[in-house]
């Protein structure tokens, strides 16, 4: 695979909801590759030179670059700050700790990076197996040199550190290392972190970045993507990479978006994209509600999951709270890397929508949240009811589950 390195500005503020802002021309070619050109032209110039640049030879198509931006108990001493995992009636951690606490799924967190050297999270940080530090070759062929440890599709290199802190709490809530007597607990304490850098410092980055990391992360194992961004600008190039992704069998997790209003009505990406692979995740509160930044929508939104006020990993050692979209994500893509002991691995078209993902968004109509719909193959969808019957429908999707065995992004995360 050849990439090109992607640079994008420093410091960009976000996006007004209604209006998508872009960074330049994304040029997907024939052979795959994707570049960006900035020709120099105001915003309203973009769109005739990207269809000139469609046709010429070799392009298979070229688009404004939109931008988006970063949307058993354990003896973890923070663990009774972690409301969305301390009370079992939420997601119901404890419980299913009981059976597992984890497996060995790789989850690719497709952020601003992750700190790897976190204590929390070090045991856990994804290694390519078939890579050797430091010698300058790129000993599995993959097109990326001394990926050991993920990419940095902003600079393009293979430091994918995080310079902002969004992609380590989030990689935090998926999975930290629990019982380890430290810090906190991600909802999988074993999953291996996949590391990819798409979101600048100011964890703002591009369709380009986010398209091309997408396809790094399926490329090299994940079984699982979270996608906490979230951008009002339709991409070709991030649509079919995430479609990609859902094709190879990978789920991919991503927020709602933070705007308080309906993804049907307003549109935000990755949310409003119809892959079959593809849940997107609104934010509820201590108590059950829908969190008031939280985006909702019954055609696009699948589940809730906690998203305010959440306690995870922060760089440099730390740990933090943060609220919005962006943490609900992670607590159901933790969810899959966490399959019942003894069963085989989990089939993504299958997630475990758990007690906690569907209870946190009740009562449906008073939170304006979709109905919890379980998406199988091919987009097939079938409702559940909820309120009296939810519990039941839900048990049985965990029992089915045991069965089975199985653009600037911004960041979706409130101000």
């Amino acid at each position: 695979m050849c990439v090109a390195a992607i640079s994008i500005a420093v410091g960009l503020t976000a996006p007004a909801a209604s209006a998508a802002r872009t960074d330049g021309v994304l040029v997907q070619h024939d052979d795959g590759r994707i570049t960006v050109e900035r020709p120099g032209v105001s915003s309203r110039g973009l769109t005739g030179f990207a269809a000139k640049t469609a046709r010429r030879s070799g392009v298979r198509f070229a688009e404004p670059n939109h931008r988006y931006r970063a949307a058993g108990a354990p003896s973890d001493p923070l663990f009774s700050e972690q409301w969305s995992l301390a009370d079992d009636t939420v997601i119901g951690a404890v419980p299913s700790w009981e059976q597992t606490t984890g497996g060995d799924v790789t989850v690719a967190v497709i952020d601003s990076g992750v700190d790897t050297t976190h204590p929390d999270l070090a045991q856990n940080a994804w290694t390519n197996p078939r890579e050797l530090a430091g010698n300058g070759l790129d000993d599995d062929s993959n097109g990326f040199v001394d990926d050991t440890q993920g990419w940095n599709f902003v600079a393009g290199n293979p430091n994918a550190r995080d310079d902002n802190g969004h992609g380590t709490h989030v990689a935090g809530i998926i999975g930290a290392r629990g019982g380890n007597g430290i810090g906190v607990a991600g909802v999988a304490w074993n999953v291996k972190i996949m590391p990819i850098k798409v979101l600048d410092s100011s964890a703002v980055g591009s369709a380009a970045t986010l398209a091309l990391g997408i396809r790094y992360a399926v490329a090299n194992g994940a079984k699982i993507i979270n996608l906490s961004v979230s951008g009002p600008g339709y991409s070709r190039a991030f649509e079919e990479a995430v479609q990609l992704a859902s094709d190879s069998g990978v789920l991919v997790i991503g927020a709602a978006g933070n705007d308080g209003r309906s993804v049907d009505t307003a549109p935000v990406y990755p949310a409003a994209f119809q892959a079959p692979l593809l849940l997107a995740v609104s934010a509820t509160a201590p108590g059950g509600g829908l969190s008031p930044v939280s985006n909702f929508g019954a055609g696009n939104v699948e589940l809730a999951a906690p998203g305010q006020d959440i306690v995870s990993t922060a760089t440099g050692g730390g740990y933090e709270r943060r609220t919005g979209t962006s943490m609900a994500a992670p607590h159901v893509a933790g969810r899959p890397g966490a399959p019942r002991r003894g069963a085989a691995r989990p089939r993504p078209d299958r997630v475990a929508r758990g007690p906690a993902l569907h209870r946190a968004a009740r009562p449906a109509r008073e939170l304006r949240l979709p109905q919890p719909l379980r998406r199988a193959a091919g987009r097939a969808r079938r409702e559940l009811q909820v309120h009296a019957q939810a519990a039941q429908r839900v048990a049985e999707a965990h029992r089915l589950l045991a069965a089975q065995g199985q653009g600037a992004v911004r960041r979706d995360e409130a101000p």
